[in-house]
């Protein structure tokens, strides 16, 4: 009894030394850190899968104008958060070749046909489909899709019509109806499907897209330990461990299948982003390979609609939320729209789109509120020594630019939870440095879908703003509320504004 004893408190003790000194890390090298707790790290109260607070915490204790890095800890993984502008800019660019992957994306946790998309490839993987789908995200693309997004557009219109005609005095649900929206909007551009989700909430689609983005987690602190160490589960396989449930990837692949066996046997072209796969699918590389094979472009397509759909419809609800709350930047921007559509004879076309600047402003401002993601995430390939600092930041290590607070720093943007377009004009863009904006990333490795979900949600915008007014009731929010169980900043309380037509 006293031998087991012994050996249990040996096993005990080694333990505790042996996180004692993983949670020091950063104090050996000469970094400010969060105090940890044991195993937890430095947050304990881990209750959302995106670290918001984990984030801010370090944020706003260490954001004092003179700390350019601080450490942190998730369990016992050291991660840095960058604190300092010039820092992040040679992160992000100058020094990209350091900081190729993103952290959750290595090479030896690529196992689903769905993995291998751009937005989760690592290193030399990445850039090889980055160039090869660079050119499909080009304005004359765009533009091939534009008649797409204006035909889903009135589909929007249509639904918002029935809404007002039907239950004029009830208020609309607007997250909802905006996912419903750029659901289609995908299904079309991305898969040439018609995915009718406008007309039928209830359709696979919608289904599909609320399991990737609102999955059922039995604990967040047992998912953010998977995704802390996933090699643990790549070894250990009984966990069954799955980036993506195995109902969606059987759906996105077998479609993908499908559809493309169907165009080749009967020879359709479309404007859309499948059909520029299937072109690559028929070129070859220096190797004599195809450029594209039927299981990436499964991925790329799904990357597509990942992308393109939970992000957008988020972008157009908290847009047209904060225009409800403030009816004078409602009425400047219909405004503006009014008058560009003129010039085009009422016609809303793709250079009309582009000539709407307080739009963008609109837009913009939107992003900065309700960023995609709480920060953008990178893991050092190589040591990299920090920029006129004697830190040398070693490989494999976990790396976050808190996008979010620099969004809200009151001492980068006055008064931050104010709604306010113009700090989007020219003038005052040219006032803040290069990276004080991050809502679509930056260098290499930013949104490469970037035109695309703008066009998606300028002509969501105009259609709406054209034909209905929006307004507060009791029933809207004054705060919105940010879903703790998706992997993406979404609304997890309702957005209900009152609409009326015009």
């Amino acid at each position: 009894m006293y031998l087991i004893f012994l050996v249990l408190s040996t096993i005990i003790s080694l333990i505790l030394s042996y996180v004692s000194y993983k949670y020091r890390y950063w104090e050996r090298k000469g970094v400010p850190q969060l105090k940890p707790q044991f195993f937890f790290g430095s947050f304990f109260e881990l209750d959302s899968i995106h670290k918001t607070k984990l984030i801010r915490k370090v944020y706003q204790q260490f954001k004092d104008g003179k700390t350019k890095i601080a450490g942190t800890y998730v369990y016992t993984k050291p991660a840095v958060v960058i604190l300092d502008f010039e820092i992040i800019k040679s992160i992000l660019i100058k020094d990209f070749n350091y900081f190729l992957d993103r952290f959750a994306n290595r090479s030896e946790n690529m196992t689903g046909p769905l993995d291998m998309q751009l937005f989760l490839c690592p290193g030399d993987k990445w850039r090889h489909l980055r160039i090869k789908l660079t050119p499909t995200f080009t304005s004359l693309k765009m533009k091939g899709m534009f008649p797409t997004v204006l035909e889903v557009a009135k589909q929007l219109d249509a639904a918002f019509r029935l809404h007002v005609s039907k239950t004029p005095n009830e208020d609309m649900e607007l997250h909802e109806m905006m996912a419903r929206y750029t659901t289609d909007i995908i299904g079309h551009c991305a898969f040439g499907v018609e995915c009718n989700s406008l007309k039928d909430p209830n359709v696979e689609f919608r289904h599909m897209g609320r399991k990737v983005f609102y999955p059922q987690y039995f604990s967040i602190r047992w998912r953010i330990f998977q995704l802390t160490y996933p090699h643990l589960f790549k070894i250990f396989t009984f966990f069954n461990y799955r980036r993506f449930a195995l109902d969606v990837e059987q759906f996105i692949t077998h479609l993908v299948r499908e559809t493309v066996r169907i165009r080749e046997e009967q020879n359709i072209k479309r404007n859309d982003f499948l059909n520029l796969l299937m072109e690559m699918r028929h070129q070859k590389d220096e190797n004599g390979q195809p450029l594209m094979t039927t299981e990436n472009m499964a991925a790329q397509v799904f990357a597509f609609f990942i992308a393109g759909f939970e992000t957008s419809s988020s972008n157009l609800s908290f847009g047209i939320y904060e225009l409800a709350k403030n009816p004078h930047i409602q009425d400047k921007l219909r405004a503006e729209i009014m008058s560009v559509m003129a010039k085009h004879n009422g016609k809303l076309t793709y250079e009309a789109i582009q000539d709407m600047t307080y739009l963008d402003c609109v837009m913009t401002e939107t992003i900065r509120m309700y960023p995609a993601l709480a920060a953008i995430t990178r893991i050092t390939t190589e040591d990299y020594k920090i920029p006129g600092m004697d830190v040398v930041i070693e490989k494999d290590t976990h790396v976050w630019i808190p996008a979010k607070e620099i969004h809200y720093d009151p001492d980068v943007y006055e008064n931050p939870t104010e709604f306010r377009p113009e700090r989007f004009s020219p003038e005052e863009v040219q006032k803040r440095h290069p990276q004080a904006f991050l809502g679509f990333g930056d260098g290499p490795r930013n949104c490469i879908g970037l035109r695309f979900a703008r066009m998606e949600v300028r002509v969501g915008l105009i259609t709406l703003l054209t034909n209905y007014r929006f307004t507060t009731t009791e029933k809207t929010p004054k705060h919105v509320e940010i879903s703790k169980y998706s992997s993406v900043l979404v609304p997890h309380s309702k957005l209900y504004v009152k609409v009326e037509k015009l």
